[in-house]
Protein backbone atom coordinates (compact mmCIF):
# COMPACT_ATOMS: atom_id res chain seq x y z
CA UNK A 1 0.00 0.00 0.00
CA UNK A 2 2.80 2.28 0.44
CA UNK A 3 4.33 1.79 -3.09
CA UNK A 4 0.78 2.47 -3.87
CA UNK A 5 0.69 6.05 -2.69
CA UNK A 6 3.97 6.50 -3.54
CA UNK A 7 3.50 5.96 -7.18
CA UNK A 8 0.02 7.78 -6.83
CA UNK A 9 2.03 11.00 -5.08
CA UNK A 10 4.80 10.88 -8.00
CA UNK A 11 2.38 10.77 -10.57
CA UNK A 12 0.02 14.45 -9.14
CA UNK A 13 3.61 15.94 -8.78
CA UNK A 14 4.31 15.07 -12.32
CA UNK A 15 1.17 15.37 -13.81
CA UNK A 16 0.71 19.05 -11.53
CA UNK A 17 3.82 19.91 -13.40
CA UNK A 18 2.69 19.16 -16.86
CA UNK A 19 -0.49 21.05 -16.07
CA UNK A 20 2.27 24.16 -15.47
CA UNK A 21 3.56 23.65 -18.69
CA UNK A 22 6.70 21.73 -18.03
CA UNK A 23 7.97 19.85 -21.34
CA UNK A 24 10.45 17.85 -19.42
CA UNK A 25 7.40 16.65 -16.80
CA UNK A 26 5.80 15.72 -20.14
CA UNK A 27 8.31 13.76 -21.54
CA UNK A 28 8.71 11.79 -18.68
CA UNK A 29 4.98 10.80 -18.40
CA UNK A 30 4.85 10.53 -22.14
CA UNK A 31 7.69 8.17 -21.68
CA UNK A 32 5.55 5.81 -18.73
CA UNK A 33 2.55 5.49 -20.77
CA UNK A 34 3.16 5.80 -24.70
CA UNK A 35 3.67 1.76 -25.15
CA UNK A 36 0.74 0.87 -22.89
CA UNK A 37 -1.92 2.99 -24.13
CA UNK A 38 -0.11 2.42 -27.74
CA UNK A 39 -0.71 -1.10 -27.25
CA UNK A 40 -4.60 -0.94 -26.16
CA UNK A 41 -4.88 1.01 -29.60
CA UNK A 42 -3.78 -0.92 -31.66
CA UNK A 43 -5.80 -3.63 -30.04
CA UNK A 44 -8.88 -1.81 -29.92
CA UNK A 45 -8.54 -0.08 -33.85
CA UNK A 46 -6.03 -2.47 -36.01
CA UNK A 47 -4.14 -0.08 -37.76
CA UNK A 48 -0.81 0.79 -36.51
CA UNK A 49 -1.18 4.46 -38.35
CA UNK A 50 -4.32 4.93 -36.81
CA UNK A 51 -3.21 3.61 -33.57
CA UNK A 52 -0.27 6.02 -33.61
CA UNK A 53 -2.51 9.01 -34.77
CA UNK A 54 -4.91 8.45 -32.10
CA UNK A 55 -2.04 7.73 -29.60
CA UNK A 56 -0.68 11.75 -30.35
CA UNK A 57 -4.56 12.80 -29.96
CA UNK A 58 -4.59 11.42 -26.23
CA UNK A 59 -1.57 12.37 -25.20
CA UNK A 60 -2.26 15.71 -26.73
CA UNK A 61 -5.65 15.96 -24.62
CA UNK A 62 -3.41 14.95 -21.71
CA UNK A 63 -0.83 18.32 -21.99
CA UNK A 64 -4.14 20.17 -22.91
CA UNK A 65 -5.93 19.24 -19.76
CA UNK A 66 -3.78 18.21 -17.17
CA UNK A 67 -5.28 21.08 -14.94
CA UNK A 68 -8.49 19.12 -15.12
CA UNK A 69 -6.71 15.92 -13.84
CA UNK A 70 -8.20 16.02 -10.14
CA UNK A 71 -6.47 13.13 -8.59
CA UNK A 72 -9.93 11.52 -7.60
CA UNK A 73 -8.56 7.90 -9.79
CA UNK A 74 -5.11 6.90 -10.92
CA UNK A 75 -3.40 9.08 -13.35
CA UNK A 76 -3.75 5.81 -16.02
CA UNK A 77 -7.39 5.51 -15.39
CA UNK A 78 -7.18 8.89 -16.31
CA UNK A 79 -5.43 8.63 -19.86
CA UNK A 80 -6.58 5.49 -20.63
CA UNK A 81 -10.44 7.07 -20.55
CA UNK A 82 -8.96 9.52 -22.74
CA UNK A 83 -7.76 7.04 -25.02
CA UNK A 84 -10.67 4.85 -24.99
CA UNK A 85 -12.85 7.72 -26.02
CA UNK A 86 -10.86 8.52 -28.64
CA UNK A 87 -10.67 5.14 -30.57
CA UNK A 88 -14.03 4.64 -30.16
CA UNK A 89 -14.52 8.26 -31.77
CA UNK A 90 -11.70 6.75 -34.53
CA UNK A 91 -13.93 3.66 -34.65
CA UNK A 92 -17.16 5.22 -35.49
CA UNK A 93 -15.06 7.21 -38.04
CA UNK A 94 -13.85 4.30 -40.10
CA UNK A 95 -16.85 1.88 -39.26
CA UNK A 96 -16.84 -2.03 -40.24
CA UNK A 97 -13.24 -3.25 -39.09
CA UNK A 98 -12.86 -6.87 -38.38
CA UNK A 99 -9.80 -7.75 -37.52
CA UNK A 100 -7.72 -7.04 -34.20
CA UNK A 101 -4.07 -6.81 -35.01
CA UNK A 102 -2.52 -8.02 -31.53
CA UNK A 103 0.66 -9.25 -32.75
CA UNK A 104 2.04 -5.59 -33.11
CA UNK A 105 1.30 -4.19 -29.86
CA UNK A 106 3.39 -6.84 -27.97
CA UNK A 107 6.95 -6.37 -27.59
CA UNK A 108 8.98 -9.25 -28.55
CA UNK A 109 9.80 -10.96 -25.45
CA UNK A 110 12.88 -13.66 -24.95
CA UNK A 111 11.96 -16.68 -23.79
CA UNK A 112 13.95 -20.12 -22.61
CA UNK A 113 11.09 -22.46 -23.90
CA UNK A 114 12.15 -24.71 -26.35
CA UNK A 115 10.85 -23.99 -29.85
CA UNK A 116 8.00 -26.59 -29.93
CA UNK A 117 6.52 -24.78 -27.16
CA UNK A 118 7.12 -21.57 -28.32
CA UNK A 119 5.36 -23.01 -31.99
CA UNK A 120 2.65 -24.12 -29.22
CA UNK A 121 1.93 -20.50 -28.23
CA UNK A 122 2.17 -19.35 -30.96
CA UNK A 123 -0.61 -21.14 -32.10
CA UNK A 124 -2.83 -20.79 -28.99
CA UNK A 125 -2.43 -17.00 -29.29
CA UNK A 126 -2.96 -16.70 -32.64
CA UNK A 127 -6.82 -18.56 -31.90
CA UNK A 128 -7.13 -16.20 -29.21
CA UNK A 129 -6.62 -13.58 -31.38
CA UNK A 130 -8.53 -14.68 -33.91
CA UNK A 131 -11.79 -15.63 -31.80
CA UNK A 132 -11.23 -11.86 -30.05
CA UNK A 133 -12.24 -10.73 -33.60
CA UNK A 134 -15.39 -11.62 -33.05
CA UNK A 135 -16.53 -9.88 -29.83
CA UNK A 136 -18.23 -6.66 -29.74
CA UNK A 137 -16.12 -3.54 -29.17
CA UNK A 138 -17.43 -3.27 -25.49
CA UNK A 139 -16.36 -6.96 -24.63
CA UNK A 140 -13.38 -6.55 -26.56
CA UNK A 141 -12.76 -3.38 -24.60
CA UNK A 142 -13.20 -5.20 -20.95
CA UNK A 143 -11.04 -7.61 -22.01
CA UNK A 144 -8.30 -6.04 -22.80
CA UNK A 145 -8.02 -3.42 -20.21
CA UNK A 146 -8.65 -6.41 -17.92
CA UNK A 147 -6.03 -8.98 -18.65
CA UNK A 148 -3.64 -6.86 -20.93
CA UNK A 149 -3.70 -3.45 -19.18
CA UNK A 150 -4.38 -5.04 -15.39
CA UNK A 151 -7.16 -2.82 -14.66
CA UNK A 152 -9.48 -3.66 -12.15
CA UNK A 153 -13.64 -3.08 -12.65
CA UNK A 154 -13.92 -0.18 -11.19
CA UNK A 155 -10.93 1.37 -13.06
CA UNK A 156 -12.50 -0.27 -16.28
CA UNK A 157 -15.99 1.42 -15.34
CA UNK A 158 -14.33 4.98 -15.20
CA UNK A 159 -12.12 4.53 -18.45
CA UNK A 160 -15.28 3.14 -20.56
CA UNK A 161 -18.13 5.51 -18.99
CA UNK A 162 -20.38 2.89 -17.21
CA UNK A 163 -21.25 1.37 -13.95
CA UNK A 164 -19.54 -1.61 -12.64
CA UNK A 165 -22.45 -4.16 -12.62
CA UNK A 166 -22.04 -3.63 -16.57
CA UNK A 167 -18.59 -4.19 -16.75
CA UNK A 168 -19.04 -6.80 -14.71
CA UNK A 169 -21.66 -8.31 -16.97
CA UNK A 170 -19.98 -7.44 -19.72
CA UNK A 171 -17.18 -9.46 -18.92
CA UNK A 172 -19.11 -12.29 -18.34
CA UNK A 173 -20.55 -12.31 -21.73
CA UNK A 174 -17.11 -11.76 -23.27
CA UNK A 175 -15.67 -14.58 -21.33
CA UNK A 176 -18.98 -16.96 -22.56
CA UNK A 177 -18.79 -16.16 -25.71
CA UNK A 178 -14.98 -16.64 -26.16
CA UNK A 179 -15.44 -19.92 -24.10
CA UNK A 180 -18.02 -20.66 -27.04
CA UNK A 181 -15.83 -19.59 -29.83
CA UNK A 182 -12.42 -21.27 -28.64
CA UNK A 183 -14.97 -24.42 -28.11
CA UNK A 184 -15.53 -24.51 -31.66
CA UNK A 185 -11.71 -23.99 -32.64
CA UNK A 186 -10.86 -27.05 -30.69
CA UNK A 187 -9.61 -25.59 -27.49
CA UNK A 188 -11.45 -27.15 -24.85
CA UNK A 189 -11.48 -25.40 -21.39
Amino acid sequence: MLEANAIKEAESVLIHKVAGGDREAFKKLYSIYHRRIFAYLLKMLSEKATAEEVLNDVMFEVWRSAASFKGQSKLATWIFGIAHNKALNALRKTKGKEVLDFEEADEPIATQDNPQKNIEKSNLNEKIKKALTHLSEEHCAVIELTFYQGFSYTEIAEIVGCPVNTVKTRMFHAKRQLQGILNKMGLRQ
